[in-house]
């Protein structure tokens, strides 16, 4: 079996390490990466991945890919993916994997009616989290068609990869993700200030990218924030800092899965967020604390967590145990019959 992943991106974040986890674990199928000509190929060949690289992900590049490839299914990731993919009518058996629930899916507009006609053209739809079957406005039409599937993680991996490097430094919290709008760094950043007004020794980390990073950098230097911020940029491996850090803060908008959140449960660090899309299926108060977007509740809970050594312990003891629900090997199986029925 011969499988064409498609990706309009040329970064390293959460589809695309989706996409890779189950390239990895299927090596019995022949799989190709096609996404845009980027920093992503460094990653690809250190996992020795075939890569079909694109300057511009379109109906033409991918009609050439399609007919260069020959492939049995198509696994096109996310909105554009599936949109482009379905334009080419393809004889191939065509998977749109959603990895979030982006706002265009509430919305009766372009982008949810554009979803909607090209999937008659996708034998199956997947979703990270029952969120995005329920907030879809056009959901009802197509729900034959979808199957929630969660996300893959590969604990016994991120815990290799946590011993990677040695990191000289503890940190109190740590934010791991792209600077991107979806992230709320808005929010991020008047909770840092709050909380480094309240504790001048706090040690926070913030690890990623994003087109929203010059911004938070100069909100860090506006606020005279450097001495308690560490910004590292773009991490191929996060998980030793991950792993230094005692408690992780995601205020994001909106999320698919949250599948970072599910790797610092792997770790043993509880996870303090918004709650939203599917981190409300993954963090509770036995492992973390949902904050939504109150700024006053998620300083109260960090401090919570670091005055109370109990209420830390039992806490980051119960985040592991979260993680065990979620297993490779099941994840693997399931997207396999997908793939073959």
């Amino acid at each position: 079996m011969r499988v064409l992943h498609v990706l309009n991106t040329n970064s390293y974040s959460g589809a695309e390490n989706v996409a890779i986890t189950i390239i990895n674990h299927m090596p019995d199928v022949e799989s190709i990466y096609l996404s845009l000509n980027g920093p992503i190929s460094e990653i690809l060949n250190k996992n020795n991945i075939k890569y079909y690289p694109v300057d511009k992900l379109s109906v033409k590049s991918l009609k050439k890919a399609i007919q260069d490839i020959n492939p049995d299914v198509i696994h096109a990731h996310d909105y554009t993916a599936s949109i482009l993919c379905a334009l080419c009518f393809p004889k191939a058996k065509l998977i749109s994997h959603i990895h979030n629930n982006s706002p265009w899916i509430k919305k009766y507009g372009i982008y949810s009616w554009a979803y909607l006609f090209s999937s008659f053209c996708k034998q199956k739809i997947l979703t990270v989290s029952d969120t995005i079957e329920k907030e879809y406005v056009f959901g009802g039409f197509i729900k034959n068609k979808i199957e929630c599937i969660g996300n893959p993680i590969d604990i016994k991996l991120i815990e290799q990869k946590s011993l990677e490097y040695h990191v000289d430094k503890k940190y109190d919290l740590i934010f791991l993700g792209r600077l991107t709008s979806p992230k709320n760094p808005e929010l991020l950043v008047e909770i840092f200030k709050d909380l480094i007004f309240m504790r001048q020794g706090i040690s926070i980390a913030v690890v990623g990218k994003g087109d929203m990073f010059e911004w938070f950098e100069n909100q860090v230097k506006t606020y005279h924030l450097q001495e308690n911020i560490d910004l590292y940029g773009f991490l191929e491996n996060p998980y030793p800092i991950l792993n230094a850090s005692k408690i992780m803060i995601l205020p994001s908008k909106w999320e698919g899965y949250g599948l970072v959140a599910v790797e610092a449960l792997s770790l043993g660090v509880p996870v303090v967020c918004s709650g939203a899309g599917g981190l409300k299926n993954i963090v509770n108060d036995r492992c973390g604390k949902i904050c939504g977007f109150d700024k006053e509740k998620y300083v109260k809970e960090i401090e919570n967590l670091m005055n109370d050594k109990d209420y830390y312990n039992n806490k980051s003891k119960k985040a592991f145990k979260e993680t065990t629900k979620i297993r490779l090997n099941v994840y693997m199986t399931l997207m396999k019959k997908i793939y073959d029925d």
